[in-house]
């Protein structure tokens, strides 16, 4: 599918833009709360492979199928248990981030 291609192309590039940012950050707040998103981003690109992959190789033998369904239930869980905690792990920075931005301009 066409949608879940743009879709893993998208979290690629956004897990790079968030690592990039990560590496250029000079706080260790900052570099953990880019660190996460850029965690997001990767879990939701290999979720989105692993959907996409249900897609690709619907029409094969029955023994490649069972594999395939395996494999990419795998990737499914990993992808979106991963992007998941990062989440729960972004929402716990995010107000640690505020009150070190607010110290910091004062």
């Amino acid at each position: 599918m066409p949608i879940l291609v743009f879709f893993i192309i998208l979290s690629a590039v956004a897990y790079l833009y968030f690592k990039t940012k990560q590496i250029r950050s000079p706080r260790p707040v900052e570099k953990q709360w880019q660190a996460s998103r850029a965690g997001i981003a990767l879990g939701l690109g290999i979720g989105f492979f692993g959907v996409n992959q249900l897609f690709l190789f619907n029409f094969e033998l029955a023994t490649n199928l069972i594999i395939t369904y395996i494999i990419a239930t795998i990737f499914i869980l990993v992808g979106f248990g991963s992007a998941w905690l990062r989440l729960k792990f972004y929402r716990h920075l995010t107000p640690l981030l505020a009150k070190e931005e607010v110290e910091w301009k004062k």
